[in-house]
């Protein structure tokens, strides 16, 4: 290589070079032409897009049309003031490389020349990744992630790292992906339901984990995956539910406030404009939903996918926001392991947009109710001694929730499909790339 790659700058630097100074760069050839005694290279790479400008007294002038489009390229040149309609600077090239020929004819269009359909773009995700609108979408997923850590650490959480391999479904075994285990069975996490439990018996009182969990359901849904980013949140000491919802709507606010203010580029680039909720967000008890619902001449006997999408709408005319909780949720709709009161149970899920995000409440701690509300859905208590045996050394009253960071990036960003909020996502068909 006779241009010294150490010496590369990124495309944004071109803009506060002088006129006159010699650069490098690197990156993409996304498109490159010749017009007449001109030609062009448009160089792309993650931080945005340059023109380089040939002249016929250039040695490789000819050499420029016949770059095949997505070659990575390395090119030395001078800064110029360019007559651009955006007003940027341009290089005008002293010299080029090519380090990778890309193939002449592209497999898919990735940048807009034309419509390609979401599952041709997900089997040819490595293009399809390069559109900017895509390095958007991960750069703010990326500051989502890293705004729910910060939030965290600074409310005196411990990060967690639980087993992803397990020997029993925390969720229940319809949806357990099975493998073999030396010979034994073995399961995909569910969820870390059962180790934060764990963690907060041991003492840890605060902890969460932003990690893999794995679902075989067979959902064909724009906001399902067979598997998903968890954010898994279990605190203790707790008075009610109340206290798990309080901390979802702050963490909320946090991290659409760092989104807000870290993503202003990758926001524009996408269209989208954040509105930061005020708190406290609505609360509205899973009967007053129906009843609700019900007063709108809409038939509903339970609150299912068309019904919050329509409940969203509802509280969104009335409060002016798009984040609202569903509380106090059928005792018949809850797990065996949460708080029951009579005929509801001390959880909730939190709305955005006419859509779950996340799920959770406050757990039952004391052991002799466990086992009883385990016997009252029909199961065996046998069945649950991995889970129920550290109950019996006492356990303080805790709670926690569960949510997508995938279909929060989705909502946030208003995507059609959650699987664009993923790099390769997995579901009932998709295996690879």
């Amino acid at each position: 290589m006779a241009i010294d790659i150490q010496q590369r700058i990124h495309s944004d630097e071109v803009q506060t070079k002088k006129a006159g100074t010699p650069v490098v760069l690197a990156g993409w050839a996304q498109d490159a032409k010749s017009i007449g005694k001109i030609a062009f290279i448009k160089l792309r790479d993650r931080f945005g897009t340059v023109q380089i400008t040939a002249f016929p007294e250039n040695k490789q002038f000819e050499e420029v049309a016949k770059l095949h489009r997505e070659s990575v390229i390395i090119v030395s040149g001078k800064v110029q003031e360019s007559k651009l309609k955006s007003g940027a600077k341009e290089v005008i090239l002293d010299s080029f490389e090519i380090l990778s020929a890309a193939e002449p004819k592209l497999p898919i269009e990735f940048l807009g020349k034309a419509e390609t359909d979401l599952s041709k773009r997900l089997d040819w995700r490595f293009l399809d990744l390069r559109n900017p609108k895509n390095l958007a979408i991960f750069k703010v997923r990326a500051e989502v992630a890293r705004a729910l850590r910060e939030f965290f650490t600074n409310d005196g959480f411990i990060e967690m790292h639980t087993p992803k391999i397990v020997g029993a479904g925390a969720e229940g075994g319809a949806t357990l992906f099975t493998l073999d285990y030396f010979g034994k069975p073995a399961y995909l996490a569910q969820s870390q339901q059962v180790y934060k439990q764990m963690m907060n018996i041991a003492g840890f009182e605060k902890v969460f984990e932003i990690g893999p969990s794995f679902r075989a359901e067979k959902s064909h849904t724009v906001r399902h995956l067979t598997e998903f980013s968890h954010i898994d949140v279990e605190f203790s000491f707790i008075k009610d539910e109340d206290d798990i919802f309080k901390l979802q709507e702050r963490l909320i606010v946090h991290v659409l406030e760092q989104v807000s203010k870290n993503c202003k580029q990758e926001l524009e680039m996408l269209g989208v404009k954040i509105e930061i909720p005020k708190l406290p967000f609505p609360r509205i008890t899973y009967a007053d939903g129906l009843t609700l619902l019900n007063k709108e001449k809409i038939d509903a006997k339970e609150i299912g996918q068309e019904e919050e999408a329509k409940l969203g709408e509802l509280i969104k005319k009335k409060y002016k926001t798009d984040f609202f909780f569903i509380t106090k949720m059928p005792t018949k709709d809850v797990k065996f392991y949460c708080m029951i009161d009579g005929k509801t149970a001390r959880y909730g899920d939190l709305e955005f947009r006419g859509s779950e995000i996340s799920s959770g409440g406050q757990r039952e701690h004391r052991y002799e109710m466990l086992i009883k509300q385990i016997k009252e859905q029909g199961l065996k208590p046998k069945d649950f001694e991995y889970y129920t045996t550290p109950f019996k050394y006492g356990v303080p009253p805790h709670g926690g929730f569960g949510m997508g960071l995938d279909r929060l990036t989705q909502l946030i960003l208003n995507l059609p499909n959650v699987r664009e909020a993923v790099l390769f996502p997995r579901d009932t068909e998709r295996l690879i790339p």
